[in-house]
């Protein structure tokens, strides 16, 4: 399960990129997360950077004024107002998404168990009564309280014995914005029914300088495609995918392909099923386009990238290949589809990755981000440094929920995993709370911190009945008495 979010409050990086404080819990699906600024803001770059066409600029800036009047008379809540009963055409324009669709695009209709959950007080509204009939109903919303032991995220968690949509509540999200978030964290909430199975990404090369790299030239190469209609799509998704195959040869043991499928597809439905005035792909692919060039300028892909590629090789997808999403519900992945229309080359040299930096005019620009990215590598050495110089507490990952940032950059240490900056780890020992790095296992089996008999810079509440005590020589762990 992941989470915290938002979208076209700002150029999101799920959708958009970069959220102050954002969260992500992971348990047994993943969500997402997501960025919040304004709806002005995002409609503004892409008027002026987005559509090159003049009529286009006029259909959508009366696309934009008609949000305008949208958001200032049927939003969820006003920016002065936190009133949770606000709720309610957030759940009715949920409803009318997934009724307009009536499960045309993943064979299964969207709406289902859903609620919004304060962050600081637990408290709850949902769009209908849980199993066990412990909601206050007040007229169509019903009121109640998360349990402790639930990370709040905005994510699909399992709640007295039954799947729900959860999305974090925020008084000052629009409609717009939340119907985005509400989509997203649904398509997880059914994704095991029909056929995405949940995994999380194992993409660290993704935050090293040669992974971002090409990653980046991916991601210039797909917003090319999704703001020039005339531009040759075959020819365009050729040169994406031999980007791609050539940066999965030089770190083959990543899951791209896999967690695309996963976190990538909720936002590709997010982003397809949004309900706009003027129902223009057009508009849809601006907003992608957007949500990449704000990408571009910032880091930590690892856990993030999908939320970017996902929704625009969808939209680009959908131009070719109308029933594409039956062979993603059996299996295959965005690669595999794209190779039964575009010939992907087997091997890939770097004097293509060139001539293709140099076709899509991103040369300079990938010039500039290697040299901030090799000054980054510094930083990273004196991250790993904690680690070695210093003894560990390990952290067994015995059904421990966890929540992170997915927009913080994972760092690679030896063979044994990769560090976050900040987590927070949830299980029977009680709670611990990272704010200056936390090694991840590679196989998701453990956790690790730096830790001294007496000091660590993590807050630990363990509950009675467990302690911290030496696992050899060195280090410790957490065993219960």
């Amino acid at each position: 399960m992941l989470q915290h979010r938002s979208i076209v409050a700002d150029v999101q990086r799920g959708a958009i990129q970069k959220a102050n404080g954002m969260k992500v819990s992971w348990s047994k699906k993943a969500g997402d997360a997501v960025v919040q600024t304004s709806v002005y803001h995002l409609f503004s770059v892409l008027l002026n950077n987005h559509l090159k066409n003049t009529d286009m600029k006029k259909s959508f800036y009366c696309l934009f004024l008609a949000l305008v009047l949208c958001f200032s008379s049927t939003s969820c809540s006003q920016s002065n107002s936190n009133s949770m009963e606000k709720a309610a055409p957030c759940f009715e324009n949920l409803k009318k998404v997934s009724d307009a669709d009536n499960g045309k695009l993943w064979g299964k209709t969207l709406y289902g168990p859903t609620m919004f959950v304060d962050v600081q007080t637990r408290n709850l509204v949902a769009n209908q009564q849980n199993k066990e009939n412990t909601f206050t109903q007040k007229g169509n919303l019903y009121f109640g309280q998360l349990p402790e032991d639930i990370i709040i995220a905005n994510t699909s968690i399992t709640y007295c014995g039954e799947d729900w949509t959860c999305v974090i509540w925020d008084g000052s999200r629009d409609l717009l914005t939340n119907t985005h978030l509400l989509i997203h964290e649904s398509l997880h909430r059914i994704q095991d029914e029909i056929g995405l199975p949940s995994c999380g990404s194992s993409n660290q090369h993704l935050d090293e300088t040669e992974g971002e790299l090409l990653l980046k030239l991916e991601l210039g190469i797909l917003k090319d495609l999704l703001q020039n209609d005339s531009k040759d799509l075959t020819k365009g998704l050729r040169d994406a995918m031999t980007v791609r195959k050539y940066r999965q040869t030089m770190f083959p043991n990543g899951n791209e392909n896999q967690f695309e499928c996963h976190e990538g597809m909720a936002e590709y439905t997010a982003f397809k099923l949004l309900p706009l005035d003027n129902d223009n792909e057009a508009i849809r692919k601006g907003l992608v386009a957007a949500a990449i060039t704000k990408g571009m300028d910032g880091s930590g892909f690892g856990n993030s990238f999908a939320y970017l590629t996902g929704p625009a090789y969808g939209l680009l997808i959908d131009e070719m290949i109308p029933d594409w999403r039956n062979s993603i519900r059996s299996g295959k992945t965005i690669p595999e589809v794209i190779s039964t229309e575009v010939a992907i080359p087997d091997t890939v040299d770097n004097a293509e990755i060139e001539r293709l930096s140099a076709r899509y005019n991103l040369t300079e620009y990938l010039n500039k981000e290697r040299s901030r990215l090799e000054a980054r590598d510094k930083e990273d050495a004196e991250l790993r440094a904690r680690f070695s110089e210093s003894t560990w507490l390990v952290i067994p990952n015995n059904n421990t929920h966890f929540g992170f940032d997915p927009n913080e950059r994972l760092v690679a240490y030896d063979s044994i995993g990769v560090i976050y900056k900040t987590m927070q780890l949830k299980g029977d020992f009680g709670t611990i709370d990272v704010k200056n790095g936390i090694i991840r296992a590679n196989n998701w089996s453990y956790f690790i911190i730096p830790y001294s008999e007496g000091h660590c810079d993590a807050q630990i509440s363990l509950n009675t009945g467990f302690a911290i005590e030496p696992m050899d020589d060195k280090n410790f762990t957490i065993v219960k008495k």
